[in-house]
């Protein structure tokens, strides 16, 4: 026993750690030397040293990147891991960014001559001319590749203790072509990260048995976008205001109690969206497609709706609603509790300002949610997220879930009356992609049987690779 607590202890404090050692490292690294400018094939790049590379033969090298001088369009970094489709936005800003700083080339130059104008830009075009393949691979494509890992500890229900855990890796690949001012097309594949999963990263002869998060084709004309594919619905354009947390919450939203109802990532879907300055609209819709399997029974489709109104400075706030046409009632389903149509419906507000942050969203559902014994019910929810700033790198958070029964005819006693305190501290860049955090979930709700929820507690690291 003390020595699993030990190895747990180890492994956080490696967790801790490594933030602090990494920056350590960099500072330590980079050698005091002048930039400097060069033109290579009609562009003026500016060199920055990075990184002093240590040799055997005593003849350091000092490794620059060289980028254009002048980029335009660029659009500095949005310091929140952003969800949903404001996480496409920020993609998309990212490879902008990228095309718009242009290709990014690395030399290395001897430290003896880091300090002479003119040897080093000597040096540094023979390389350049020398090494084409010295170019950053992240460049070659207006793309964007990441893999978020995400490892935490977490306590069980059955015995409380704490156990190594998926927080939530993931991994993927982002397009992005621009065929004028007026035209842009885009491409994303999302999938979870899992070595001790079953399912596969990518499997194209079987979507089913994938671990696909997102998988979608877009193209946006001026103010309008046609999505195809797996994709956030439109109700998460509200129900992710309040889905902030890290290892907890949106419990009460309805937003993921049922895949197939596209509440959530909606799969095999196509989506209108028209965003301006003042509201964002959209409109979704997925054909016939299968309903949960053990109910033997379809949706004959799904529709559903968002607008979110941006007009109000600092506010947004907004309303969503989703609606399933089953194929028809099976006994199956009416011993779940499933009396008619899939119903979802929410509203939503949102308020940032400095530091500070807080949103919430009101929920009402139909044959949608159920008890932890897969019963359903109509349900009524409500979450809050607030946050505070209290510098650049370190963030405090809390607010709660709640979700009560609003159906007469459900006999369970389940209760979802959660507060949640989120702690968060992040490194690198700075931009809670990258962080270490602590997490407390205190419910006050109870299992359908009427038996109280215990305490849990996550512990966790989230570190972005991404080229």
């Amino acid at each position: 026993m003390f020595l699993q607590k030990l190895n747990t202890l180890s492994v956080f404090a490696l967790f801790s750690y490594l933030p602090l050692m990494a920056e350590n490292n960099v500072a330590s690294s980079v050698p005091n030397v002048p930039e400097f400018s060069i033109t290579y094939e009609g562009d003026k790049l500016v060199c920055s040293p990075i990184e002093l590379i240590k040799t055997k033969i005593q003849k350091d090298l000092v490794r620059y990147e060289c980028q254009k001088a002048y980029a335009t369009q660029v659009i500095e970094k949005d310091r929140e891991e952003q969800r949903g489709h404001a996480e496409t936005q920020r993609l998309k800003s990212d490879v902008k960014n990228k095309m718009s700083k242009g290709l990014v080339y690395s030399v290395e130059i001897p430290l003896n001559d880091a300090d002479s104008p003119t040897r080093r830009k000597i040096i540094a075009l023979r390389q350049l001319e020398k090494k084409p393949h010295g170019k950053y691979l992240r460049m070659l494509l207006p793309a964007k590749l990441y893999v978020s890992i995400r490892p935490q500890f977490t306590n069980s229900n059955d015995d409380g203790k704490l156990e190594l855990t998926n927080g939530g890796s993931r991994g993927g690949f982002y397009y992005y072509y621009q065929f004028n001012e007026d035209l842009e097309l885009m491409f994303q594949y999302e999938a979870g990260v899992d070595l001790n999963a079953d399912t596969r990263f990518i499997n194209a002869s079987d979507a089913s048995n994938t671990n696909r998060r997102l998988s979608y084709f877009a193209l946006k004309y001026f103010d309008n976008s046609f999505i195809a594919g797996k994709y956030w619905s439109a109700y998460y354009d509200i129900a992710g205001f309040t889905d902030q947390f890290i290892a907890y919450g949106a419990q009460a939203s309805g937003a993921f109690s049922s895949e197939p109802s596209g509440t959530g990532r909606a799969d095999k879907m196509l989506q209108l969206r028209r965003e301006n300055e003042i509201y964002n609209l959209t409109l979704q819709t997925q054909f016939r497609h299968d309903a949960l399997n053990n109910w033997n029974t379809d949706y004959d489709f799904t529709l559903g709706g968002s607008i979110v109104y941006k007009g109000l400075e600092d506010f947004k706030l907004g309303a969503a609603i989703n609606f399933g046409r089953f194929d028809e009632i099976t006994p199956q389903m009416q011993s779940d509790g499933i009396v008619g149509d899939d119903f979802s419906s929410i509203i939503g507000l949102t308020y940032k300002k400095d530091r500070f942050g807080v949103s919430t969203v009101l929920s009402y559902t139909q044959n949608h949610v159920s008890d932890d014994q897969g019963i359903y019910f109509n349900g009524v929810g409500a979450e809050l997220y607030m946050q505070y700033d209290i510098d650049e790198s370190i963030r405090i958070a809390g607010g709660g879930n709640w979700l009560f029964t609003e159906d007469d005819e459900y006999k369970g006693k389940y209760s979802v009356n959660d507060l949640i305190l989120s702690f968060q501290y992040t490194f690198g860049e700075r931009t809670f992609d990258d962080m270490v955090y602590v997490e407390l979930s205190l419910p006050n709700g109870k299992f359908s049987d009427g038996e109280k929820k215990d305490a849990s507690i996550a512990i966790g690291l989230r570190f972005l690779l991404d080229y």
